[in-house]
């Protein structure tokens, strides 16, 4: 799996000015409304929804909200950074300032895993995180994505983070 297949150009925000989980989930569902034409309100009620159910922030500043929607047609996904830090009940109690956010077509659930899988794999590194935090622009976050998540250097990347976690 390529970043270039996600399209990720068309799915970063960079630096948004939230201020909580509530006002992130919410521009997460404005900017995920305007490309699948579902409504916002129905969009954040199924983030919101699967966040009540423990949340989806992983540590390190990272967080993976996600649903599946009735009304989806096909997968969506965006990438944001935040202004500053947010709680969002994370493992680790850091704030968290990068979001992935995933929704999927309900019909299509037995797919769901091992995408979301797939996806948020590059994330786990930290250089990828410490590099999205430093972009500025979308055009910067999307070199860092290019740069650290090619399949030549992701495995040592992985091996790395696993490596400086167990010291």
């Amino acid at each position: 799996m390529q970043v270039d297949d996600f399209h990720w150009q068309r799915e970063l925000i960079i630096k948004a000015p939230c201020f909580d989980g509530r006002s992130a989930l919410h521009t997460i569902a404005e900017d995920l409304s305007g490309r699948t034409g579902i409504e916002v309100r129905d969009l954040f009620e199924a983030l919101h929804a699967r966040e009540d159910l423990g949340s989806t922030g992983f540590g390190g500043g990272f967080a993976l909200p996600h649903a599946l929607v009735p009304a989806l047609r096909s997968p969506a996904k965006v990438l944001m950074t935040l202004r500053s830090g947010i709680d969002f009940s994370s493992p680790d109690d850091r704030p968290v300032d990068i979001f992935l956010a995933v929704l999927w077509p309900k019909n299509e659930h037995q797919s769901f895993l091992p995408a979301l899988a797939k996806l948020c794999r590059p994330f786990r590194s930290a250089r990828v995180l410490d590099g999205l935090r430093g972009a500025q622009s979308k055009t910067e976050a999307m070199m860092v994505l290019q740069m650290f998540t090619s399949p030549e250097r992701l495995p040592s990347l992985s091996r790395k983070v696993v490596i400086e976690k167990a010291i």
